[in-house]
């Protein structure tokens, strides 16, 4: 179910209304409102950029194109802006209903321009007026995606990069609810999908965008087509996982022990679900050596060395209990590091 925006959670406001420390703030006279017929906005502030803020406090003429342009902008950086209401009313005014289309434009010159945050604000100005409007749902989505790629490798945006891809999958999924034949958001979706290591997901979207775009000569076609060829095996392993987890575990070892003498041998997932498998059994000795691989193909995964300490200390292995189980706590003080802000691991 497709969200009204301006009642939902805003997780970029934060990341988005330094924009708004450049606007004044002031209220058109009384009686101007009145003989305008804009009652409504009787003692509502609204944003001026300080020249045009001089200008009005002079009396002089401002361009109402470019006080639509601050309302807009103001609305687009705080979904839960106080005199958000107001403020669409008087864009309802004034404007026709191409006004979305245009501030749809605003949003693609700016995303090409990569002003991704300007990106942003301008398509969810649009959601806030056309909640249910497919192209500003999947330029947001698109504004988000972007930005969060021009962020990657800066661990002090961490947090930020997080919301922006959450706001990206949730607008392309949006995308499809509103309108399934819209191939593009099919096509981010299967990689949104992949990234959170869904491949049945990413098969089933991937497919989906197939069915749609059926052109041999677009590139995209044929780059998700070979993608589909790849994603078979993981699939596979991704259902036995799913056996795994919903406690059909014979079943689970069934489909995912002969992947450890292929390719897939260095995927670590694939082991500690095998190892979990392997404890849930009663079969230690082999659980042991499933989080023992774990481990050697990725070193800082806590829970295998608590599964570790646990299971030596069972089969009176202290000394590897005391090892694994002191290295499991450095790994939970430096994750409770990670969460309270401090330094990673």
């Amino acid at each position: 179910m497709i969200p009204v925006f301006s009642e939902r959670k805003d997780p970029l406001s934060e990341y988005l209304s330094p924009v708004l420390k450049g606007y004044l703030y002031d209220c058109l006279s009384e009686d101007y409102c009145l003989r305008s017929d804009m009652k409504f906005l009787v003692n509502i502030p609204l944003p001026f950029t300080p020249s045009d803020y001089v200008t009005f406090q002079k009396g002089g003429d401002i361009s109402l194109a470019d006080l639509a342009d601050n309302i807009i902008v103001t609305m687009g950086a705080d979904s839960g802006f106080k005199y958000g209401a107001r403020y669409k009313r008087l864009l309802a005014k004034l404007f026709d209903e191409k006004l979305v289309g245009a501030i749809l434009s605003r949003a693609g010159e700016q995303l090409q321009q990569k002003e991704y945050p300007r990106a942003c604000i301008y398509a969810r100005a649009c959601l806030l007026l056309e909640n249910d409007d497919v192209s500003a749902m999947y330029l947001y989505a698109c504004s988000c995606r972007e930005w969060y790629l021009s962020l990657e490798g800066d661990e002090e945006a961490f947090e930020q990069i997080t919301a922006l891809k959450e706001e990206a999958n949730a607008f392309f999924e949006y995308c499809t609810e509103a309108d399934s034949s819209f191939a593009p958001a099919w096509y981010y979706l299967g990689y949104a999908y992949l990234n959170q290591a869904l491949y049945a997901k990413a098969q089933l979207a991937w497919s989906r965008f197939i069915a749609l775009n059926s052109d041999e000569k677009d590139e995209a076609v044929t780059e998700i087509k070979e993608r589909l060829q790849s994603l078979k095996e993981p699939v596979i392993i991704e259902s036995g996982i799913n056996h795994m987890i919903a406690g059909r575990i014979e079943e689970g070892l069934r489909i995912l022990e002969p992947y450890t003498e292929t390719e897939f041998a260095g995927w670590w997932p694939l082991h500690f679900y095998l190892a979990c498998g392997y404890r849930q059994m009663g079969w230690l000795t082999e659980a042991i050596e499933g989080f023992q691989k774990v481990i050697a193909l990725s070193p800082s995964h806590y829970e295998s060395y608590l599964a570790l300490a646990e299971l030596c200390a069972q089969t009176g292995e202290a000394e590897l209990a005391e090892k694994y189980g002191r290295k499991a706590e450095l790994l939970r003080h430096g994750l409770e590091e990670v969460v309270s802000g401090g330094a990673a691991v």
